[in-house]
């Protein structure tokens, strides 16, 4: 009579364990899988978009000089660039981008000329100052462009530097 109560209970404390081990395995996959997928989905994707959906404008028609800050009196520090302003051609609840970009080319004038009279030689000079310039003179454009329009997407795809030349 022992022996079988004895493997009843080896049976049921098997079952048991069975039981949570099958239970922990799912919270695993189901519960915390799921808040993996959740970060990585949240994270922004970059997609490069094809060629026929960017259109190009120079925003300056020559090589454009732009005083530098001085951080030295007897020194003047100059930056020469040539921008090329690269937008998508197609921009929700946008009707005519390039319409939106022409009839503000002024104001994105200002902003690049702006943005290197705030720079320094020194700044200018280090080796990620392009990268930078580029990210954040697209910021401050798409800024500018898309403040009275309801749209979530951005209009300038990227700036590109024909010309950067300082001393």
């Amino acid at each position: 009579m022992e022996r079988k109560s004895s493997f009843f209970v080896l049976i049921g404390i098997v079952a048991f364990l069975s039981l949570a081990l099958a239970l922990l395995a799912g919270y695993i996959f189901f519960v915390q899988g799921g808040q993996g997928e959740g970060h990585n989905s949240a994270s922004k994707v970059v997609v490069t978009p094809k060629d026929k959906d960017l259109m190009k404008i120079k925003l300056f028609d020559e090589k454009t000089p732009f005083n530098l800050k001085n951080t030295d009196s007897k020194k003047i520090s100059v930056i020469v660039v040539n921008v090329e302003v690269s937008y998508y051609a197609k921009v929700k609840k946008i009707s005519d981008t390039t319409a939106k970009i022409e009839s503000n080319k002024g104001k994105l004038q200002e902003i690049v000329g702006t943005y290197f009279q705030s720079l320094t030689l020194e700044e200018v000079m280090s080796s990620d100052a392009k990268e930078k310039a580029r990210e954040n003179l697209t910021k401050m454009m798409n800024e500018q462009l898309l403040a009275n329009e309801k749209t979530d997407s951005d209009l300038i795809y990227t700036i590109v530097f024909d010309q950067w030349f300082y001393q």
